[in-house]
């Protein structure tokens, strides 16, 4: 592609050298620079890709893209003013601009995106209407299941995903758009029919220093360039904020506060919850297999969805019962007179929702195994190590992701937050923590199995080793424990 096509649409202050020669491909690793490509120099909180822009030119690179001062006679420099903005019009510009011919839905919160993603995929398909998925769990379209690298990928990756879909004939691209993509400008330039806010509480902070700056980021999307429609829970701090700060179109949902969609007769029952939701002034009886109030905010956003894009009442009520949770997302498995629960939660406020709705599914012990994972939010593990002390009879700490960090320091500051009411165990091996909770479980007794869900490995020591809770979780109930 020629290289002034290439930049067509960024924020260019200066070229020094010929615009119209063209380049293969685009790079934003040095190493990697092949002859005839384009080098865009990134920055970062640790590293300066302008400092490997010598190294890219020595390597083949016929242009470089930069945001500071640069110059070589041996490539032709573009100078912008953010280059990770431009690294994302310039992937767009790659593929043909694949993300302007779909209709991007984009999920934003911190809790809820990857099953709120997933029902509104899952109703559209059944609709009738065309739709990929990207997020943490997996990256779909049509019958294509690709792995999930990142919740929301790199530029030119998503905008390859994008042609992909568009090519495959969809008509919609659903996607959880985290932090990290907002604040690397993942998606600029890229204009979404409507975007969902789930709630924000606290992660990620290793990134953000600070929840207010976490907070103002995810804020911060609900602007005209990036969204047509707002879709928020009204029932979060930060919703009502972006409902009040940000002139965008905005339709609200909730379970406590006035809102646009909301239910009312909620009922736990053995397979699901069920309840009455009135979505924008029509009424739909909604009976699913997911539990957990939680799930009511994720489906009622989902709903609202599913009604913007034109589903009729019918349709919708029709595949509602149908969804199975996702792999992962609280999968119950009843063995023995004993329930137990599958899922992600590995935030305060993620597994204070968990271990709440333990309470509606058992009136006997509830038993939790949780970690927290390594090079990650330290400040979380404590106040995570306190509300299951607070929640739970027996508590089991194991290990989760330790990365590059040691499963005992984890566990330690975990500890620092613990005050049990009932009996404590370290075992930082977490397929013989699972077998410990399968042992000591009582009929009628609930055991939850938090931080993992449907990941399929362990990364310690930048190595992944195969790993699944339910897979383990299996074979020690048909073990019968440790």
């Amino acid at each position: 592609m020629l290289l002034d096509k290439l930049i067509d649409g960024c924020n260019i202050l200066s070229i020094d050298g010929d615009a119209k020669i063209d380049v293969k491909k685009i790079k934003i690793n040095s190493a990697e620079i092949e002859e005839g490509d384009c080098f865009i120099a990134l920055v970062g909180k640790k590293s300066d890709g302008h400092k490997f822009a010598d190294e890219a030119i020595a390597r083949g690179a016929k242009a470089v893209v930069c945001c500071n001062d640069y110059s070589n006679s041996l490539a032709t420099v573009v100078k912008v003013d953010d280059t990770r903005k431009a690294y994302s019009i310039m992937a767009s510009n790659y593929y043909n601009n694949p993300s302007e011919k779909l209709k991007l839905i984009t999920v934003v919160g911190t809790n809820g995106k990857s099953t709120t993603s997933y029902l509104i995929k899952e109703l559209l398909q059944r609709g009738g209407v065309n739709c990929g998925l990207i997020g943490t769990m997996y990256y779909e379209y049509g019958d294509v299941r690709l792995t999930a690298n990142l919740t929301t990928p790199d530029p030119l990756e998503l905008q390859g995903l994008f042609a992909k879909m568009l090519d495959a004939g969809m008509q919609y691209v659903v996607m959880e758009l985290s932090a990290h993509a907002i604040y690397l400008n993942k998606l600029y330039g890229a204009t979404a029919e409507m975007s969902v806010f789930t709630n924000l509480s606290q992660d990620h902070l290793d990134f953000f220093g600070n929840m207010t700056d976490y907070g103002d980021c995810k804020k911060g999307y609900f602007q005209k360039a990036n969204t047509k429609l707002a879709i928020v829970n009204v029932d979060d701090a930060l919703g009502l904020k972006i409902i009040k700060e940000n002139k965008l179109p905005i339709i609200t949902y909730g379970l406590e506060n006035p809102s646009d969609a909301f239910a009312i007769n909620v009922t736990t029952r053995d397979y699901g919850e069920s309840f009455v939701a009135n979505v924008l002034d029509e009424i739909l009886d909604v009976d699913c297999k997911f539990f957990g109030q939680f799930n009511v905010y994720n489906m009622l956003g989902a709903l609202v969805v599913a009604k913007k894009v034109g589903l009729p009442n019918s349709v919708i009520m029709k595949n509602l019962p149908q969804i199975d949770p996702p792999d992962g997302r609280f999968n119950v498995l009843r063995k023995d007179g004993v329930t137990y629960v599958v899922d992600f939660a590995h935030t305060p406020d993620g597994i204070f929702n968990l271990l709440k709705e333990g309470r509606h599914l058992t009136d006997k012990k509830v038993i939790t195994i949780f970690g927290c994972g390594g090079d990650r939010d330290v400040t979380k593990r404590p106040i995570m190590g306190k509300i299951v002390s607070e929640m739970s009879d027996v508590i089991i700490v194991t290990s989760d992701n330790p990365r590059t960090e040691s499963r005992e320091g984890i566990a330690s500051d975990i500890l620092q937050g613990v005050n049990p009411k009932g009996h404590l165990y370290v075992e930082l091996d977490r397929a013989k923590a699972i077998r410990l909770g399968v042992e000591l479980a009582d009929k009628g007794d609930c055991v939850f199995i938090a931080g993992k869900g449907c990941e399929n490995y362990i990364d310690e020591n930048n190595v992944k080793t195969p790993y699944s809770d339910m897979q383990e979780l299996l074979s020690a109930t048909a073990e019968g424990g440790v």
